[in-house]
């Protein structure tokens, strides 16, 4: 099974509002990648997560290849919403 690395931004509300956390993960593929995140979000305290999108970041120079667990790597900080920018 050959892992990849995935970007996977998401849309979440936690005690201090609504907002955006991108998490890093190796997986398979996207749904995977979709799958860890989720999980991810939920252990951390976020609720009313809505992925947004994910994707395959281009490999730079020196990387390392990835091993054969997949796994979440970590996250940003979250942005937090305006009441006014809330779909």
């Amino acid at each position: 099974m050959a892992l990849k690395g995935f970007n996977v931004l998401m849309q979440a509300e936690d005690a201090t509002g609504e907002c955006f956390i991108t998490w890093g993960v190796i997986a398979a593929d996207a749904d995977a990648a979709i799958k860890l995140a989720e999980g991810a979000a939920f252990a951390e305290g976020f609720w009313s997560v809505e992925i947004d999108e994910a994707w395959e970041p281009e490999p730079e120079e020196g990387d390392e290849p990835f091993g054969d667990i997949p796994e979440v790597l970590g996250r940003t900080e979250p942005t937090y919403l305006d009441e006014d920018e809330v779909d």
